[in-house]
């Protein structure tokens, strides 16, 4: 393995070392606790630590990062105390779901982590609703998602990847290639040469980058973050990896050639980074043999905390509470002034209300801005409110409503519009899983009008509504 330091200093490459060292560290822990039937279920990302770990160390800390359940790197680097990572992998009070799940599906705003959904397409499109928040606010700031090989065939990928590319986003869509979906090979998975060629069809600039290559990965994505606060663009990224566990723990391995196994071996980004580093002077065996006695301390400190934990006793009404978020209802006294009005224009004069309401609401969907919507609803809207706010779409509903979710995530209240009920349809499984679920699941808070909330409108029907 080549690495090139560049400009790095020595204190750089030693940091990272040290976020590198420590998920794998806590890996071999989790791998003992599951042999010891102390731990139910594990999704080991031994082998790619180098991505999670090189993409959260160029990231900022207030810069969004929507990882999968093998990128224990993102958690770490963020410096989520351990304890409470544990407290959520045991089901524990403490931990970010309350005990609701044993697994990374959650997030957490203080750590600006998103967490996903076993979908993980639809988590593409909540990276496009918050790199457009974040180019709403002309912050300069990168959002970064993740997604496997395998998820590349969901629709949700390529709706996001073209909205990111027509709306030109500040995002990473990062794909960790890591040959295998469960047990499916590339080769059934896609027939083009490499993932990063998808990027093509979509405009959009795309790498190849080896994912086993602290150095390579972290360099990279510096230069590329620089020129993207400069022109703020979206890049796919294709990292080339290997899993070198099973899916899950009780998966296995035994589809996998050995063969394979004995090349991805030799490739370990930990082993491969530490004899470059013990070569060139700059690590020594004895602050190796220090931090990780140090890291393993916190471990055997932290998990102790989690177990001490009392187990959960379930409350109803503490469950259904958590169901639907509370909100301070604010009456508005009708004037005396009655006049007729059309259902239509009825809801065309209260979204324009809102839209004046709020600074901060943005309203998308297919033909809404300058033609005015095909039941011309929000004709007028972009001379009065302007592009930025009144935004049309591409014809799609999946990632447009998961866009409206992200939105919300990053300060900004949401409406979509979709000009058929039976559109909302194809836009289902956001819906469901990640607009109905993500409060009671780790109490993420969406923004809208009234209430804070997601608002929908189906036009085809004259009938519009607040999840509230």
């Amino acid at each position: 393995m080549n690495f090139d330091r560049k400009n790095l200093t020595d204190n750089q490459l030693l940091d990272l070392y040290k976020r590198l060292v420590k998920p794998r560290l806590i890996e071999e822990k989790m791998l003992i606790l599951i042999r010891q039937g102390k731990v139910s279920k594990w999704f080991s990302g031994i082998g790619q630590e180098a991505i999670s770990v090189g993409v959260t160390a160029v990231l900022d800390s207030d810069e969004y990062i929507l990882p999968m359940h093998r990128n224990l790197g993102v958690f770490t680097g963020r410096n989520i105390p351990l304890y409470r990572l544990f407290s959520q992998w045991q089901g524990k009070a403490n931990g970010f779901t309350k005990g609701r799940d044993r697994s990374f599906h959650f997030g957490t705003q203080q750590y600006k982590v998103i967490g996903m959904i076993s979908h993980l397409g639809p988590q593409l499109g909540v990276a496009d609703g918050i790199a457009l928040a974040n180019k709403l606010k002309r912050n300069g700031k990168i959002t970064a998602v993740f997604t496997g090989e395998g998820a590349t065939s969901e629709g949700d990928f390529h709706e996001a990847l073209n909205i990111a590319s027509v709306w030109k986003l500040p995002l990473l869509f990062i794909i960790e290639n890591n040959g295998y979906g469960l047990s499916t090979p590339t080769n059934e998975q896609f027939c083009c040469e490499n993932l990063a060629d998808k990027g093509t069809g979509y405009g959009m600039e795309s790498h190849i980058i080896d994912g086993n290559n602290i150095l390579e990965v972290f360099t990279k994505l510096s230069e590329l973050k620089l020129s993207m606060i400069e022109k703020p663009r979206p890049i796919l990224l294709e990292f080339k990896t290997f899993r070198m566990r099973g899916h899950e723990e009780a998966s296995g391995t035994k589809y996998v050639p050995q063969e394979l196994m004995d090349l991805w071996a030799i490739k370990d980004p930990v082993d491969n980074y530490r004899k470059y580093l013990n070569e060139n002077g700059i690590l020594t065996e004895a602050f190796d043999a220090a931090l990780r006695s140090e890291i393993k301390a916190e471990i055997d400190e932290s998990l102790a905390l989690a177990n001490e934990e009392p187990d959960i006793v379930a409350s109803y009404d503490e469950e259904l509470n958590d169901v639907y978020k509370t909100f301070v209802f604010q009456e508005v006294n009708p004037s005396n002034e009655v006049k007729n009005s059309r259902f239509i224009d009825a809801i065309s004069s209260s979204l324009k209300q809102s839209m004046e309401r709020y600074e901060n609401l943005v309203i998308m969907g297919q033909d809404i801005a300058e033609y005015g919507g095909a039941f011309k609803i929000t004709e007028g809207f972009v001379a009065q409110f302007g592009k930025q706010r009144v935004i049309n779409t591409p014809i799609c509903e999946s990632a447009v409503v998961s866009a409206g979710m992200g939105l919300s995530i990053n300060g900004y209240k949401a409406i979509v519009e979709m000009q058929f009920a039976d559109f909302v349809s194809t836009g289902f499984n956001p819906i469901v899983n990640l607009l109905a679920k993500s409060h009671y699941r780790w109490q993420e808070k969406g923004r809208c009008c009234g209430a804070d909330a997601l608002w929908w409108r189906f036009t085809s029907w004259s009938f519009s509504f607040a999840n509230q």
